[in-house]
């Protein structure tokens, strides 16, 4: 049994506490990603990939899914 996906309801997208956890999790993300364009070890890459992944996951909570069109 799998479990039902976290998702955000479009009133809580909408709300201040939302959008500013967004806006930070945004731009965290933005600096990850220059820092794993940098040369590092490849320890330090796997981290930042692993941290990069972490973010986008927690965004997609707030994705407006709709079905698809026919």
């Amino acid at each position: 049994m799998t479990p039902e996906r976290f998702k955000l309801e479009a009133h809580e997208r909408t709300s201040p506490t939302w959008q500013r956890i967004e806006r930070h999790m945004i731009d965290r993300l933005a600096m990850l990603r220059q820092q794993n364009d940098a040369s590092t070890s490849p320890e330090r890459t796997e981290n930042l990939r692993g941290r990069i992944a972490q973010l986008k996951e927690l965004l997609a909570v707030a994705a407006d899914e709709r079905p698809p069109q026919t």
